[in-house]
């Protein structure tokens, strides 16, 4: 075990711990309690709320935390504990209750959990590369589709006697077709409708079959910068770049209905699906490999605080990713997907409307149950294509909760950040 990286780690699990200590959150708090020397200030490993559709792992029962010295943070008396279970984000463990807190040093634990870390948890820092992949064309002229990343054109090619459609892209076979089109017609006694067919097929398998791979990192290994958190990030850092560019538009046209704003709406409607499947993972490698919360404390940390600081109709004493998912998804629905603009469910009175039955129908067969209309009357079908008419719930989403939202963005892709740091700083330490 790489002892320098050692040392590595441990500098970044406490620097973290200093940050989260400089939070006004942590002083706020920390200023209401009645600390004395001897005690552990330990933080919680989880800030979101935890619910089974959001998180199928569970906690993490280490907990890091500092003694306190001279009734003051220790950080050099830094240590990793497994205390019950507590919700709130920080807990004083008084030195003189029954039952002390039973802890160890940071720098054993660290050393437990390198040795212990495996190898597929580094599949976020994982190389990915392109690959090439050729397939069969069912034409008798035209032998083969290739996918080849790197070639400069989409274009019709001769080798060793067969003719050959290269692509460098998996998205638009029309384009390609309209590209090569000139080629073909030159050639003799060719079937364009019938290629064009085959070669459609052959696409579409393409598209399916073709892969990136990915060779996960070993402790010696170089950093590089195509890995799979990185272009996640990078993905992530897009989206922000374009949200905040939108977001100043409409900040500055103080329009309401404005185009800027729905172009909010919809890059805030995407990062609330995709970034809910990250913070899954994230959250749930953090649960069973507790050094890489560790490592990332102040990021989990911020993130977590920047959805609790949301314009909220709705509190938890924990960041809660479903309130987040569900305000920004109503707000966008509702702007988006009201064609009907009704805000009220509507009722009719229907007294004294005589409805004409004409068949009950009991026991059908298994198989039938969902297709048996139990009860057929008159106009039963112009009932039932009404019932599928809905509204959109209507959200009221303020201005400032957008600007506020781009707080979420810059946190969520800080947390990507420092996952990949603290992963590498981890492949180095198990070397």
């Amino acid at each position: 075990m790489n002892t320098k990286a050692i040392e590595t780690v441990e500098k970044v699990i406490v620097d973290g711990l200093k940050d989260t200590a400089k939070t006004k959150a942590f002083k706020d708090w920390l200023a209401s309690q009645q600390i004395q020397d001897d005690d552990i200030i330990l933080i919680n490993n989880s800030f979101i709320y935890r619910t089974k559709r959001l998180i199928k792992t569970n906690k993490n029962n280490q907990f890091i935390g500092v003694k306190i010295k001279n009734k003051k943070l220790d950080f050099e008396n830094t240590i990793v504990a497994t205390p019950s279970d507590f919700n709130g984000d920080f807990k004083v463990f008084k030195s003189k209750q029954a039952n002390p807190v039973s802890f160890e040093s940071l720098n054993k634990a660290i050393r437990w959990e390198v040795s212990h870390l495996g190898q597929l948890v580094f599949f976020l820092i994982g190389e990915i590369n392109e690959t090439s992949l050729s397939l069969n064309i069912q034409d008798s002229i035209v032998h083969e589709l290739r996918y080849d990343p790197i070639a400069q054109k989409q274009e019709l090619v001769e080798q060793n006697g067969n003719k050959i459609i290269v692509v460098n892209q998996l998205v638009d076979p029309e384009a390609v077709w309209n590209l090569i089109m000139p080629d073909l017609e030159k050639i003799q006694n060719i079937n364009i409708p019938a290629l064009e067919k085959a070669y459609a097929v052959a696409y579409e398998r393409l598209q399916n079959e073709a892969r990136l791979m990915m060779k996960l990192p070993k402790p010696s290994s170089i950093r590089n910068q195509n890995t799979f958190i990185a272009q996640l990030r990078n993905s992530v850092a897009e989206q922000r770049r374009l949200y905040e560019l939108a977001l100043n538009k409409c900040v500055k046209g103080k329009d309401s209905n404005d185009v800027n704003l729905r172009e909010v709406m919809r890059i805030s409607y995407n990062f609330a699906d995709d970034a809910i499947k990250l913070i899954q993972l994230l959250v749930s490698v953090a649960d069973s490999k507790a050094i890489i919360l560790w490592t990332t404390l102040k990021s989990h940390f911020d993130l977590a605080e920047s959805i609790r600081t949301l314009p909220w109709t709705k509190s938890e004493k924990k960041a809660s990713p479903d309130d987040y998912i569900e305000k920004v998804k109503g707000a966008r629905n509702h702007a988006f997907h009201n064609l009907l603009l009704f805000d009220r469910t509507i009722e009719a009175d229907l007294s004294g409307v005589q409805v004409n039955a004409k068949k009950l129908t009991l026991l059908p067969a298994y198989g039938q149950r969902k297709s048996a209309v139990p009860l057929d009357y008159e106009d039963r079908e112009i009932v039932e294509i009404l019932s599928e008419l809905t509204r959109a719930n209507e959200t009221v989403v303020s201005l400032d909760f957008w600007i506020k939202n781009s707080v979420v963005l810059e946190a969520f892709e800080k947390l990507l950040e420092s996952t990949e740091e603290a992963l590498w700083v981890l492949n180095s330490a198990r070397n």
